[in-house]
């Protein structure tokens, strides 16, 4: 029986006791990017020579605009079918804004559906309730700190910054294996 734990979010993590991924996104565009054609004298210019021959010289008004989603597919293909997966609830949003809570919920929502899709047993478990019985603060380099300790592996980028979102997966998974006394050789 594989066991995996889920830290909910765009920045998130998927972790077994051995694999770790970062949740996976993909990029949304809201709006097109807009290109504005060089006038020279009313009239449009074009390349003259090398590969774009011909073409309208284009010049970039306003960047593209995108936000992140996840990626349902690839959720889908890490997570084994029949898998016990302990996820993360979404917590107390008080001082958040309304569009990230809402971001949030819903992402939630998304894994929940793939995970009953691929007929997973699902424990959901509070963020206060996984952090205080492994007697955590809400400090990431508290969690990243015991998750380093406890898997062997390093949860920091090559420059030092927290790979939180792993780190906390693979504790919401340890917290479930603890508190079922499941042997986890």
């Amino acid at each position: 029986m594989k066991i995996y734990g889920i830290d909910i979010g765009l920045s998130g993590g998927i972790s077994t006791r051995y694999n770790h991924w970062s949740m996976p996104t993909i990029d949304v565009e809201d709006k097109p990017a807009i290109y504005v054609n060089d006038l020279c004298n009313g009239k449009k210019q074009y390349y003259k020579s090398g590969s774009k021959k011909g073409e309208v010289k284009r010049k970039l008004k306003t960047p593209a605009k995108n936000h992140k989603e996840l990626d349902l597919f690839e959720l889908d293909s890490i997570i084994s079918n029949h898998s016990t997966v302990v996820i993360e609830t979404p917590g107390i949003s008080m001082g958040n804004a309304a569009r990230s809570t809402a971001t949030t919920q819903r992402n939630y929502g998304k894994i929940l559906a793939t995970l009953e899709l691929k007929h997973c047993e699902i424990i959901k478990v509070a963020p206060m309730k996984w952090k205080k019985d492994l007697k955590l603060s809400k400090d990431k380099t508290q969690s990243v700190n015991m998750a380093e300790m406890l898997s062997g592996n390093s949860f920091r980028t090559a420059r030092g910054s927290l790979i939180d979102g792993q780190a906390e997966a693979f504790l919401i998974r340890h917290w479930y294996v603890i508190e079922e006394g499941i042997d986890d050789d």
